[in-house]
C-alpha cells in the first residue's frame, strides 16, 4: 500500500510539504516555512528510508525547511539548477534576518548545494526500488517545476505554484502534460480572474511615464525573486526612454546574478541581459538618497512594503505628490501595502505616514487565475483525482467545487491528513 500525507499548505499558503510512503521507502516533495511568530514548519518526517526530496521552486513557503531534512538524511535533493541557486540565496537571507531560532544551522544550508542533483525539465529519474520522478516547467518563476512522481503503478502530479500564461520573464507552464492518476494542485487564485497581461503591462508603463514626465520618482516595491526581474523586462520591452534611470536594490541584485547564469529558464535571455545592463545597482544608503533626488524608477524589495529597502524609499518619496508608489503584487491584509491601498495612510514601527504621493496598483500575477487554472487542470489526461491545497480556505473549496461541477473527483485535505494512493 502507498500513502500520501499532506504535511502543510492545507487551507493556507505556507509550509508546503507532501510525504509519500511505499513499502520501506519514502519520498518528500517540498518542505517550506510559514512566517508566523515564530516561523512554523511542517511536522518532522522519518528520514531513515527517505529516497529523495524534490523541490518545486525556491520561494520559502516551499523551500524554507529543506535544510532541516537534508541535515538528517543523505537523500538527494532534486530540483532545477536555477531553483538550487535561488533557494540558497533565499535561505541564507532568511537565516540572517530570522528573529527566532530555526530548526537548522547556517552550515545545514550548504547541504542544499552539496546534496542537490540538478535536474532538467522532462528528465525521468529512478529512485530506490519503487519511485521515479520527472520535472515539468511550471511557469511560476525561473526554474520552477511541477513534480511528477510514479509509485506503485500510479502517477502523482504536484503542481507547486504554476502559471500557464507566459510573461516577459517566464515561459508559460507546460500544458500538454502526460496522464496522471492524482493531481495535488495549488488554489491560490481560484476565485480571481486576472486582466490580460498586455493590458497590465501597458497600464504599468503609462503610470511610470506619467510620473517621470512630471518630474517625480517612481517607487515599485517588488518581490526579489521573479517580480523585480519581470518589471525590469517590461520597462526594457516597452522602451522606457534612456534619459530615465532604473535603479535596483536589495536581494533582487543577487537574483539577477543567478538568472544570468541560467538563461535556459528565461523567456528571452537576450532581453533579460539588456534589462540587466540597463539598471543601476544600489549599494548603500548614499546611493538610495541620490537615486530619489535624481528621479527615475526604483525597483526594491519588499513587495508589500514590509521591511526591506522599499520601506526606506517609502519614507523618502511618500510626501511629494509628484512621486508615485506602484504596487505590482497582491497585498496581504494587514501589511503596509494593503493599508496604503485602502486608506493612503501607513503605520510602520508605530509611526503613521499620510501619503501624498500617487498610489497605484498593477497586479502582475505569477499564478494562473481561476480560468487558466481550471483550463490547464481539466486537460490533464486520465481523469485524475484532485487535491486542492495552497490557498485560502475559500479558494481551496472554490476550486474543488468547480472541478466537481465538471464531473471530476476533488477533495480539500487537512493538515497531516493521509490518503491511500
Amino acid at each position: 500500500m502507498s500513502q500520501l500525507t499532506f504535511l502543510g499548505s492545507c487551507r493556507e499558503i505556507g509550509r508546503s510539504g507532501f510525504f509519500i510512503e511505499h513499502s520501506d521507502e519514502s519520498f518528500l516533495v517540498d518542505y517550506g516555512v510559514k512566517f508566523t511568530e515564530p516561523p512554523s514548519f511542517p511536522d518532522m518526517i522519518p528520514t531513515d528510508e527517505l529516497q529523495a526530496v524534490a523541490l518545486t521552486h525556491a520561494h520559502l513557503d516551499h523551500s524554507g525547511g529543506i535544510p532541516r531534512i537534508l541535515a538528517k538524511s543523505e537523500a538527494s535533493l532534486f530540483c532545477t539548477p536555477a531553483t538550487r541557486d535561488l533557494s540558497l540565496l533565499l535561505l541564507r537571507d532568511m537565516y540572517k534576518i530570522s528573529r527566532g531560532p530555526l530548526p537548522f544551522t547556517r552550515k545545514d544550508i550548504t547541504l542544499v548545494k552539496r546534496q542537490c542533483q540538478a535536474t532538467a525539465y522532462e528528465e525521468t529519474i529512478p529512485l530506490g526500488h519503487h519511485f521515479e520522478t520527472t520535472l515539468f516547467n511550471a511557469g511560476h518563476i525561473p526554474g520552477s517545476a511541477m513534480v511528477s512522481v510514479r509509485v506503485n503503478g500510479k502517477r502523482i502530479l504536484f503542481t507547486g505554484d504554476f502559471n500557464a500564461t507566459e510573461s516577459q520573464l517566464n515561459p508559460g507552464a507546460r500544458k500538454n502534460l502526460p496522464k496522471h492518476d492524482i493531481v495535488v494542485t495549488e488554489s491560490t487564485y481560484a476565485r480571481r480572474i486576472n486582466p490580460k497581461r498586455e493590458e497590465i503591462e501597458e497600464g504599468l508603463i503609462d503610470s511610470v511615464i506619467e510620473t517621470l514626465e512630471r518630474g517625480g520618482t517612481v517607487l515599485i516595491p517588488a518581490f526579489a525573486v521573479g517580480r523585480s526581474q519581470e518589471i525590469m523586462c517590461i520597462l526594457e520591452k516597452k522602451g522606457l526612454p534612456q534619459k530615465y534611470p532604473i535603479y535596483l536594490d536589495g536581494m533582487a541584485r543577487g537574483v539577477d546574478e543567478v538568472l544570468v547564469k541560467h538563461p535556459e529558464y528565461l523567456q528571452s535571455p537576450q532581453a533579460f541581459q539588456r534589462a540587466v545592463k540597463r539598471v543601476r545597482v544600489i549599494h548603500d544608503n548614499r546611493d538610495r538618497t541620490n537615486a530619489v533626488k535624481k528621479g527615475g524608477v526604483i525597483i526594491s524589495p519588499a513587495g508589500m512594503l514590509k521591511g526591506g529597502a522599499s520601506y526606506l524609499y517609502f519614507k523618502m518619496v511618500h510626501d511629494d505628490p509628484k512621486n508615485s508608489i506602484i504596487l505590482v503584487s497582491y497585498q496581504i491584509p494587514g501589511t503596509p501595502g494593503a493599508e496604503l491601498l485602502a486608506s493612503r495612510k501607513v503605520t510602520v514601527s508605530g509611526r503613521l505616514f499620510e501619503v501624498k504621493a500617487e498610489v497605484r496598483q498593477h497586479h502582475l500575477s505569477s499564478h494562473s487565475d481561476s480560468r487558466g487554472m481550471l483550463d490547464m487542470l481539466l486537460k490533464i489526461p486520465g481523469e485524475p483525482k484532485f487535491y486542492c491545497i495552497h490557498g485560502e480556505s475559500e479558494s481551496c473549496d472554490a476550486l474543488a467545487e468547480r472541478l466537481e461541477k465538471r464531473k471530476r473527483v476533488a477533495h480539500v485535505p487537512e493538515v497531516n491528513e493521509s490518503v491511500e494512493i
